[in-house]
């Protein structure tokens, strides 16, 4: 193909015929590039052609879909693909990590209309990507109200070229993973996930079965100046223990870097890429440190090496997530970077691509988004008020009035034990203590809605009654995160048994090697409900906050009450 693409030069030249050439584009360019034909094919939807500023190829490579025919991207015209393969070739790439379901602007959370119209706006450029590195839908009750179905739909009408399955899109179990990678834009558009390493798994005999398919293992884009991107998708192996045991159990993330290797030469050697990006739910020490991995054990950088299939780099930029901090790194030329949570910031690496195939980072950084200057995009401005308008009908209640804030570290968790225990009691169980962790957000001062409280309190945690020994409980209350109200004065015994309510969370966890591990003592006695119903502990919470005639002080909770002293627990108190 390149020999018939210097000849054509070459004549074109002779016979005086000048090539147009197209310039990369630069960061901030919104201009809409010239329209390419491109067709694509996703592993659970019918394949379908439309029009569009970049051609791009949905690929699958799960071992069910290995002999599926895989359609190869061809340019407009050999004068095109004679221009650009003679100069070098940019990719920029845009990315979003831990958005925790912040749609609605709040502080310095901008909201998904917003950003999401910054991007859109980017993709506008034929030479840009947008990838997704997990955790989006769990957080507020604009997404979790519907599932995340809210922000797949944003998903799907912004572009992204991929979305990475983090941990908490398994906090409703892997039917609601399913049901949102199968919804489509109104133009038929679907993101990619991608779960390169989830494989199906069985509790019973603890062994790894085939891949699960909740996801493709990768997708492969190619952009308007031809350059041909393949972008791999994996979460972090010990990210299992983060996830409810329940909606855990049935898989298992085997060790990132054998994975990206092998996925990295079948790129490069079978479908002929030139850029492989990588986008990882986990920071760039752990994915670095991949230590499960025999062949990582002294080779900390394995991934940025150079393969001996392909002679190229495993991956060419890396792109963070999970740990919600702002990342910026650089490893044998490979560019790492991690734009905090919430949609506060957005990650950015600028790729060029030299005519020979060298790749260079020629940027890489993240961004505020407070500072995006955008006109917001309708289409995602109705959807937001469309899903809204259903959400608000609960999330607008108010429920009760706080003097002082609740601290999401300490006074919240403090006030939702209490509202745990008075529920157990009151529905027959003699319990010693009941026990919940660490929320997501302050509850500030003032009115309460319920929606503020959705905020605080983002996840779905049944309440377990548990008869579990005293070494456990001891063990538990060692860790900052665990949170306590306390009924019993006496001091834990160690092999005294005692009745406890409990957050699934925490009742059940399991480590790496699936062992119940933070109470493995523990006989499961009962659950609380709510006319036949799962009764939460958010819905407790709130239904705790409408007991109250008065207005709730903050302080009153705090660890200096002996009832939420974890560090007197081996103690005989009095209250």
């Amino acid at each position: 193909m390149k020999q018939k693409i210097t000849l054509l030069f070459i004549l074109l030249l002779l016979s005086g015929c000048k090539i147009a050439t197209n310039q990369t584009s630069s960061l901030n360019n919104s201009s809409s590039p010239s329209q390419i034909e491109s067709t694509s094919t996703l592993s659970d939807a019918t394949s379908s052609t439309d029009t569009s500023s970049e051609e791009y190829t949905y690929l699958s490579s799960s071992e069910e879909e290995s002999n599926s025919s895989i359609i190869e991207d061809s340019l407009s015209s050999s004068s095109v693909e004679s221009s650009y393969y003679n100069e070098p070739r940019t990719l920029n790439l845009y990315a979003i990590n831990d958005f925790h379901g912040s749609v609605i602007p709040n502080g310095d959370e901008v909201g998904i209309v917003k950003l999401g119209s910054f991007l859109k706006e980017q993709k506008k450029d034929g030479n840009t990507l947008l990838l997704n590195s997990g955790d989006m839908w769990q957080g507020a009750i604009e997404s979790n109200y519907n599932y995340g179905n809210l922000l797949t739909d944003c998903m799907n009408e912004i572009e992204f070229d991929c979305f990475t399955l983090g941990n908490h899109e398994f906090d409703w179990g892997a039917k609601r993973i399913l049901e949102n990678r199968k919804r489509a834009s109104s133009t038929g558009y679907q993101t990619p996930f991608l779960a390169a390493n989830i494989y199906n798994y069985d509790i019973d005999t603890k062994s790894t079965g085939d891949y699960a398919n909740l996801g493709d293992k990768y997708v492969i884009r190619t952009l308007e100046n031809g350059l041909k991107v393949g972008i791999i998708g994996v979460i972090g192996n010990g990210q299992i223990t983060s996830i409810c045991s329940q909606f855990a159990d049935p898989y298992t993330f085997k060790s990132p870097t054998p994975i990206i290797k092998q996925l990295s030469d079948e790129l490069r050697i079978q479908h002929d890429v030139d850029v492989v990006i990588l986008d990882v739910h986990t920071d760039q020490k752990s994915i670095l440190e991949d230590s499960s991995s025999a062949d990582t054990l002294t080779d900390y950088a394995g991934i940025t090496k150079i393969s001996p299939q392909s002679q190229s780099r495993y991956v060419d930029a890396v792109f963070c997530a999970h740990t919600h901090q702002t990342e910026l790194g650089m490893v044998n030329g490979v560019p790492f970077v991690q734009g905090g949570s919430n949609g506060e910031a957005y990650s950015y690496v600028s790729i060029e691509v030299s005519p020979q195939g060298e790749v260079t980072c020629l940027d890489y950084s993240y961004y505020d988004t407070s500072s995006i200057q955008v006109a917001e995009d309708p289409n995602l401005s109705a959807l937001v008020s469309s899903y809204k308008a259903i959400s608000d009908q609960i999330g607008e209640e108010t429920l009760g009035t706080l003097k002082s804030y609740l601290s999401y570290a300490q006074s919240l968790p403090n006030f939702v034990a209490t509202a745990i225990a008075e529920q157990t009691l009151k529905a027959g169980y003699d319990i010693s203590y009941a026990i919940t962790n660490t929320g997501r957000s302050n509850l500030q001062s003032g009115t309460i809605t319920y929606a503020n409280l959705y905020k605080s309190l983002p996840f779905d945690n049944e309440i377990y009654i548990l008869d579990t020994k005293g070494e456990d409980l001891i063990k538990e209350f060692n860790f900052d995160s665990t949170h306590m109200y306390r009924i019993d004065s006496q001091a834990i015994e160690s092999s005294k048994t005692y009745r406890v309510a409990v957050i699934d969370y925490l009742a059940l966890h399991r480590d790496v090697n699936r062992n119940y591990n933070y109470f493995p003592s523990a006989k499961i006695v009962g659950k609380l409900t709510k006319n036949g119903e799962v009764y939460n502990y958010r819905d407790i919470t709130a239904d705790y906050i409408r007991s109250f005639n008065e207005t709730i002080n903050g302080s009153s909770y705090l660890n200096s009450n002996v009832r939420y002293d974890t560090s007197k627990v081996s103690q005989t108190v009095r209250f």
